[in-house]
């Protein structure tokens, strides 16, 4: 038999696949933001490389990357860019778009109205600034207790029966002073004992009221809270978005200030302590941290707007756009796109 010819030989090392560089960014659900790659698009770009018969070399830019994503593709960087990249105007005149592939929009998350007036009370007062201001209370009324047993026990008889059962008067009597700015018989104060009185009298007012006004800020944050129910709601309200995102434009084309948030748990907690009333942020993004993180304590409310579409991003005339589209045009027509969409979406978009 004749020995194959050498060219033959060599031509499966000649026609290895394609090799594409992708760079993507973390947002929830569509690249999950712990852990290895997964999410929506992760599953898409997937099945696209295996639909175009390439490969691909991943870089992941972390969280809030959009920028980011698409300066790379455009310096050359990187073949293309996808994660939940919004399509605007401005992006469009330095990266060419994909077809869409998710509809999208910007939607509200507030921290819901409580349920009844005892409910929306005890959320009120549980709160850790609360706690913080009980326990600084406590250790203030324990250490005036010491002061007035140091004051009392040498002519009080009650506070001359030990130490612990001499605070334990003191306690006592702390406590009555800050309720009636009194202690003991008027006629056998001393100077010392009068200004001691008058000193805890102070303090307890200060503590008494400093923990009422804190309350007080809580319920009236807890009902602005309930009064949000959509962007006409958002004037005068503490708002929060992650910071050069869709959502931070269109807070600022509108004159809104707003806080920063760079993470789904840091949204969460700050609602949930009342230092913000809402974030703003994309629609699928807010439906994913509610479901992960609400556990009933956050509810995303009202409409849908300022609609987005999300697209994967190439360099201006590079003609993998048109081989991007067929490949998702051939994943809607046999049902690929939805059995993706489904698996991340409920209902599927």
């Amino acid at each position: 038999m004749a020995a194959a010819p050498a060219a033959a030989i060599a031509q499966p090392e000649t026609l290895r696949p394609e090799t594409l560089r992708i760079v993507t960014g973390r947002i929830a659900p569509f690249v999950l933001p712990e852990g290895p790659l997964a999410g929506f698009s992760v599953d898409l770009w997937t099945v696209l490389a295996q639909r175009l018969g390439v490969d691909v070399v991943v870089t992941d830019l972390g969280r809030g990357t959009d920028e980011a994503q698409l300066q790379a593709v455009r310096n050359g960087e990187a073949d293309m860019a996808i994660s939940a990249i919004a399509m605007t105007p401005a992006r469009e005149q330095v990266v060419d778009f994909s077809m869409a592939y998710y509809d999208s929009g910007l939607q509200i998350m507030v921290r819901p109205k409580a349920d009844n007036a005892w409910r929306a009370t005890a959320a009120a007062v549980l709160t850790r600034a609360n706690g913080q201001i009980l326990l600084v209370g406590a250790l203030t009324v324990l250490l005036l207790a010491n002061v007035l047993w140091l004051v009392e026990r040498r002519s009080n008889p009650y506070f001359q029966r030990g130490y612990l059962r001499g605070v334990l008067e003191g306690l006592w009597g702390v406590m009555l002073i800050i309720a009636t700015g009194e202690h003991g018989e008027r006629e056998n104060n001393g100077a010392v004992k009068r200004l001691t009185v008058v000193f805890m009298w102070v303090v307890g007012v200060v503590l008494v009221a400093q923990f009422t006004a804190t309350v007080t800020a809580s319920l009236t944050v807890q009902q602005l809270h309930s009064s949000i129910q959509g962007p006409g709601d958002l004037p005068g309200k503490t708002i929060a978005t992650v910071p050069n995102s869709i959502a931070a434009e269109y807070l600022t084309a509108l004159h809104l200030p707003y806080v920063t948030i760079t993470s789904a748990q840091e949204g969460y907690d700050r609602l949930l302590a009342g230092t913000i009333q809402a974030i703003v942020f994309d629609a699928p993004t807010l439906e994913y941290w509610q479901s992960r993180l609400g556990s009933g304590d956050l509810q995303v409310v009202g409409p849908v707007f300022r609609p987005l579409k999300y697209g994967i991003a190439v360099a201006r005339g590079n003609p993998l756009r048109k081989r991007l589209n067929e490949a998702l045009e051939e994943m809607y027509a046999d049902g690929t796109y939805e059995d993706i969409s489904r698996k991340w979406f409920a209902p599927a978009k």
